[in-house]
């Protein structure tokens, strides 16, 4: 009887050492990216241009970029290297690797001859929103769960290079229509799976690095679920003020609607610049249908959990740039603006 309330003791102890931990992994995470003031997001450049040198040099805490290795003409490149340069001269940069978990594209590595929608079965659509060579998945099956979690799968490889974390994408694949229907064929849950495939994603790159930072790019309304918001370490919003088109057309500078009232009210289509009008009409279900308000309340909520909060808006003209970042900051949000397409430097504000 000694014996076995001994073997409970131990356990509990050992159960209660480990929860303590993870909390205190937890908050080393979360002091890591509320440190960052200032980030920088890029995706479409050329690696052997003067790019890498002026993020290196530049003021920036932390970077979110392509991998470069998963793109098929970029399979022998020295991306253990790339990390190093960006982290800077004294390493205290966060580099994080942008990964698209929730669309197939087919100038990446894993992309097989003959693919296409329907082939295999669990590539569904093409991107509702126009960008070329993008398609949802249904995340769930094996053969997509395995290209990012299999041994020398893309995660353990990116651990490898020494990237800080991850920054995903297409979170909000579980909404799309497409997906919602294969879903209903394979009886499951695609907002759960989506939770799953980040929780084992977050899982095994901790495995290798307790400190390994998990980025959500959009989906802020999951902050409602909190055992997803104990996954990931923050949340990352794109177009709270400001967006653009697929392609970058248009680059940027399209406003949404503040409120809910404002949705599809004569006075915000009269409002709109003439090449986001035509982006407004082509896309019924994008981003300019939305308001910023509802962005704004879910990222709130998602903060007063213990996220922080990125925000990227697509604006070029100096007005519209100032707005976003003076408004991003009085709510306590970490602010960046671009081109929609991505592909540009800019200094450190």
């Amino acid at each position: 009887m000694m014996i076995k309330r001994f073997i409970l003791a131990v356990l509990l102890l050992f159960t209660l050492n480990s929860s303590a931990s993870r909390a205190d992994e937890r908050q080393m995470r979360h002091d890591r990216l509320a440190a960052v003031s200032k980030w920088f997001y890029i995706l479409n450049f050329n690696i052997e241009s003067e790019m890498v040198s002026k993020i290196a040099r530049s003021k920036y805490d932390m970077v979110v970029t392509e991998p470069i290795f998963t793109e098929k003409e970029n399979t022998g490149f020295d991306v253990a290297g790339f990390v190093k340069k960006l982290k800077g001269k004294s390493g205290s940069r966060l580099v994080i690797a942008y990964i698209d978990i929730g669309e197939a594209e087919e100038w990446r590595t894993y992309w097989k001859k003959g693919w296409r929608i329907g082939n295999p079965k669990w590539i569904v659509a093409d991107d509702p929103d126009g960008w070329e060579g993008n398609f949802p998945v249904a995340y769930w099956h094996r053969q997509w769960r395995k290209i990012w979690l299999g041994r020398n799968g893309i995660i353990e490889k990116l651990v490898a290079a020494g990237f800080d974390g991850v920054y995903l994408d297409w979170i909000e694949a579980f909404s799309d229509d497409n997906v919602i229907h294969a879903a209903k064929r394979d009886k499951i849950n695609p907002r759960a799976e989506m939770i799953r495939f980040i929780a084992d994603i977050a899982a095994l790159g901790r495995r290798h690095n307790s400190q390994f930072l998990v980025i959500a790019q959009n989906a802020a309304e999951l902050a409602t679920e909190n055992d997803y918001v104990r996954i990931i370490d923050a949340i990352a919003q794109e177009q709270v003020w400001f967006d653009g088109g697929a392609d970058n057309v248009p680059p940027g500078d399209c406003p949404l609607p503040k409120t809910d009232d404002d949705i599809d009210s004569r006075k915000y289509i009269k409002s709109l610049p003439k090449k986001c009008r035509r982006q407004y009409r082509r896309y019924p279900d994008s981003t300019l249908h939305v308001s910023s308000r509802e962005y704004i309340d879910q990222l709130l909520l998602a903060k007063s959990k213990g996220l922080v909060i990125f925000t990227v808006d697509y604006a070029l003209q100096r007005k519209n740039i100032d707005k976003a970042y003076r408004n991003a900051r009085q709510l306590g949000f970490i602010p960046f603006t671009s081109e929609r397409g991505l592909t540009s430097f800019h200094p450190a504000r």
